[in-house]
C-alpha cells in the first residue's frame, strides 16, 4: 500500500505543535531554566526521531 502524504491541515497542525514546543523552550530559557529547556529539547528530538523511523 502506498503511503499517503499529509493534508495541508495535518501539516499545519504539525507545525503549530512544533512552534508551541519551541516557544516553551524559549520561555524556559528566558526564565533561566536551562535544565528544563534541555529536557524539553530532548523530548522534541525523540519525537522527531520516532516520526522519521516510522
Amino acid at each position: 500500500m502506498e503511503h499517503m502524504g499529509m493534508t495541508d491541515n495535518q501539516w499545519k497542525d504539525n507545525l503549530r505543535s512544533q512552534l508551541e514546543d519551541w516557544e516553551e523552550v524559549e520561555e524556559l530559557l528566558n526564565e533561566d531554566k536551562k535544565a528544563e529547556a534541555i529536557k524539553k529539547i530532548e523530548k522534541i528530538k525523540n519525537r522527531i526521531k520516532q516520526g522519521i523511523e516510522s
